[in-house]
């Protein structure tokens, strides 16, 4: 059986006080646990010298544990901690050099009553960079311009040597891999030959009669006709070439300057395309140099150069004193200037007999070709007739791409009293 005074629940009264004996050991251990924070406090405050919220003053430590030597023993004063200095301001960076501003370019007037395009109006929307010269180097139009700055024009990389490739051509006719250097934006003279070298050779010459020469003009699939108007006049010329297709005037040269002893000696270039402004180029004999109505370069005026219509005159009168330069290894050079600030040295080299087939029949004729000293220049073939005082019956200029940029072919010469 079993034992039911074991299972009855304990007094109340023995419940109460073993409440009341854990109540008091939590006491004593908050005490206790109270007490050792005053004591780590302490220590604290002692140890780092905190002074008591409201006081100017450390408050001294309660306990405070020092060793004492002999007297002696003096104790080494601590070195002060050194000052902490901020560190400076970083340097702002330097503001970028301004770019230099280009030099105004200047622009003579040109007479516009002296071309029959003058009242020609420029057709709205139409890109005239992309009219190809017809007596100009190939890369006409082919490049940005680059009128660059004294500065500019030390970071482009430079062009294929060349004894002269074109320099300082305008917006509306660039020239590639060529801009107008620092001396040419100033108004210098730009050198035509390398140090060292020659200039062109001078030439005797013998100047072909007066008269009107007539061609057929290609350009491309566009077919028209022009005439290349000689006319000498005492110690002076004036040449013109027109060219018109479907009748309406596409280039207008001319050409007016003296004549001595090594034949044309031009005075004043202009060049006026369809819905273009002329452009023209001046030879300042008094001063020796080459300057432009469109343009700020300036070139230093060579004996025998010539401009981008006389050649062809000059050429004829050239081959006619001096026939042995037509033969195997022969050669003719001359310095030729455009209307645009571009100059250059050309050379033209016999190239053989050959016939030309014109409206008029066949013509016994000898060809010169001039080519290109880099991927820029022009290269031209022209073929002089020996039995009309060697003036050009057909001429061909091409452009770096090998495209033909105009063509003419001698129709008929009428001699002009």
């Amino acid at each position: 059986m079993l034992d039911r005074t074991d299972a009855r629940p304990p007094d109340r009264p023995v419940v109460a006080a073993a409440g009341a004996r854990a109540r008091g050991r939590r006491r004593r251990a908050l005490v206790a646990c109270a007490a050792l924070a005053l004591v780590i406090h302490a220590t604290f405050l002692e140890r780092f010298g905190t002074s008591t919220p409201g006081s100017t003053e450390p408050s001294a430590a309660p306990m405070s544990v020092r060793t004492m030597t002999e007297a002696s023993d003096q104790e080494a004063p601590e070195a002060p901690e050194p000052p902490v200095v901020a560190p400076p301001p970083p340097a702002a960076p330097p503001k970028p050099a301004a770019r230099p501003r280009l030099p105004r370019r200047s622009r003579e007037p040109v007479a516009a009553a002296s071309s029959p395009l003058s009242g020609m109006t420029r057709e709205a929307g139409t890109d005239t960079a992309t009219d190809p010269p017809p007596f100009a180097d190939a890369g006409s139009g082919a490049a940005p311009a680059a009128a660059a700055t004294p500065t500019a024009a030390a970071e482009e990389p430079s062009p294929p040597a060349e004894a002269t490739a074109s320099v300082g051509a305008p917006p509306e006719l660039p020239v590639p891999g060529s801009a107008p250097s620092a001396s040419a934006a100033a108004g210098g003279s730009l050198p035509l030959v390398a140090a060292g070298d020659r200039p062109p050779p001078l030439y005797r010459t013998q100047l072909p009669a007066a008269a009107t020469l007539h061609y057929d003009v290609k350009r491309g699939f566009l077919r028209g006709e022009g005439e290349i108007r000689w006319q000498p006049s005492g110690d002076g010329y004036r040449l013109v070439l027109e060219a018109r297709i479907a009748g309406v005037t596409i280039l207008m040269q001319a050409s007016d300057g003296n004549l001595d002893g090594n034949g044309l000696a031009p005075v004043r270039f202009l060049d006026q395309r369809a819905r273009r402004s002329a452009q023209a180029a001046n030879f300042r004999r008094d001063v020796g140099t080459v300057t432009f109505s469109g343009s700020g370069a300036e070139w230093p005026l060579l004996g025998g150069s010539q401009d981008r219509l006389s050649w062809m005159i000059q050429l004829a009168a050239i081959a006619a004193a001096e026939p042995q330069l037509l033969a195997g290894g022969g050669r003719i050079t001359m310095v030729v200037v455009g209307a645009r600030g571009d100059a250059g040295i050309w050379t033209f080299r016999y190239a053989g007999n050959e016939g030309v087939d014109t409206r008029r029949g066949p013509v016994a004729a000898i060809k010169l070709v001039r080519e290109g000293r880099s991927a820029y220049d022009t290269s031209v073939e022209i073929w002089l007739d020996p039995e009309r005082s060697y003036l050009p019956v057909h001429a061909t200029l091409r452009s770096s791409s090998g495209a033909v940029e105009y063509e003419l072919l001698l129709d008929r010469i009428e001699p002009t009293p």
